[in-house]
């Protein structure tokens, strides 16, 4: 038999085989929450099978239909046992790699939107019951951050409704991310704002139903909230690892959005429609200033160094004196340059600067702010500073040997004293 035969062959098999799947996939949507017992649970984990060799396992796998993901989405939605929910995650996120629905063409600045893609969020009104009934709308959206941050009893139950709702969150996020990434990097390029605009988290964000300084407030206290992994399975304690790099990618999203929309509203390509909200990264500013609890937490759970930068450098401007001109008289100590890392720490290096800001807001909070800075940029280049590794490293030295010789009673955190350790084996790799 000839390699054309078989792929004609091969294709009808497909064809037939995805045929069969269409005509389950109703009676699949009727079924889930009807009847959760162990033959309802074994056709709904061979379904999903179906799906995988039909759309997956071939080399030219038939992408699913509309239908066909939203019966895969409720199953990871409601399904009541560890296998479903987990099998149904892990498929939707394959599948979405397979076949994208959003994606750059070879030009690099074309974008690539399929029409009437399957997306899990709905923000209009115009759609099914059995849709409406399953698919994810702003306010679910904000509850469901906030039901994460509720532990549950010690019942499997509850465990298992906890961990369903981490995985649910991590898919939403990733399909968020899946649709934004692209249509920001081709804004960038074109800055057509309408790309932003239709995404789904300028739409999610959008929304009337959504309090965005309650659900900024919620993402941040979800991250920082404490977790007792000593009383919890391996899996719930790998998925709260899951949730928390989820969450950072919420965060990161966001305020990469809050920057694209400043660059729009700059160049007047936006208009009224558009609405006004506060940004991200001042709320989350608020939230974290004279708590330093919280502080100390999301240092720790926030990851991506290029915006904990960020954070580290606006929430220190703020109890820095401003940039003055220099002039001949002028004995009052001057701050750098607010912009720079380097430039913060060169004003904390100043005897009096250092004096006044622990004052405002104490030594330890100073210490967790330029460390976790410092470490921040040996890992990110930012292009708003010229300054070498090397100065750099010097600048941490000198910020925290004035900040001893203001009180010789203030204690070097070890924390600080780790970052001192490295600054100067950075140092010594590049004398």
């Amino acid at each position: 038999m000839s390699k054309e035969t078989k792929g004609s062959n091969s294709s009808r098999v497909i064809s037939s085989y995805a045929g069969g799947l269409e005509a389950n996939t109703l009676a699949m949507l009727d079924s889930i929450g009807a009847k959760d017992n162990r033959d309802a649970n074994e056709d709904r984990l061979q379904y999903l099978e179906a799906v995988r060799a039909a759309s997956l396992v071939p080399e030219n796998g038939i992408p699913p239909t509309n239908k066909m993901y939203q019966a895969i989405f409720r199953i990871l939605r409601f399904g009541r046992t560890l296998e479903l929910i987990t099998s149904s995650f892990q498929l939707l996120i394959q599948l979405h790699e397979r076949f994208p629905w959003v994606y750059i063409s070879d030009s690099a600045d074309h974008l690539e939107i399929v029409d009437e893609a399957w997306s899990p969020f709905n923000f209009g009104s115009d759609v099914d019951f059995d849709e409406k009934e399953t698919s994810v709308r702003s306010l679910f959206f904000q509850q469901l951050i906030q039901n994460m941050n509720k532990g549950g009893n010690e019942s499997d139950e509850s465990d298992l409704k906890i961990l369903g709702n981490m995985l649910l969150f991590k898919y939403l996020v990733h399909v968020l991310k899946l649709d934004f990434t692209p249509r920001n990097q081709v804004y960038e390029e074109t800055m057509n704002w309408s790309l932003l605009k239709e995404s789904s988290l300028n739409q999610l964000l959008a929304s009337r139903r959504v309090n965005f300084k309650l659900l900024m407030k919620d993402c941040v206290s979800t991250m920082c909230a404490p977790f007792d992994a000593g009383e919890k399975s391996i899996s719930l304690v790998e998925l709260h690892k899951g949730m928390l790099s989820a969450m950072n990618e919420l965060l990161v999203m966001i305020m990469e959005l809050d920057a694209s929309k400043k660059k729009a509203d700059l160049e007047g390509i936006t208009n009224r429609g558009d609405g006004v909200r506060t940004p991200a990264m001042e709320i989350i500013l608020d939230e974290l200033t004279y708590d330093g609890y919280l502080l100390s937490n999301f240092l720790k759970v926030f990851d991506d160094p290029k915006w904990k930068l960020e954070v580290v450098l606006q929430y220190l401007t703020k109890y820095l004196p401003k940039p003055s001109v220099r002039t001949r008289r002028s004995n009052v100590p001057q701050a750098e340059d607010s912009n720079t890392l380097n430039g913060i720490l060169k004003t904390i290096s100043n005897g009096t600067n250092a004096k006044n800001i622990t004052k405002k807001i104490g030594s330890y909070i100073v210490q967790l702010l330029i460390g976790h800075a410092f470490l921040a940029r040996l890992t990110f280049i930012n292009p708003n500073e010229g300054d070498s590794i090397t100065e750099i490293c010097n600048s941490i030295i000198s910020a925290f040997t004035s900040l001893k010789r203001v009180d010789q009673k203030i204690d070097i955190l070890p924390f600080g004293k780790e970052v001192l350790f490295t600054a100067e084996m950075v140092l010594k790799t590049k004398a």
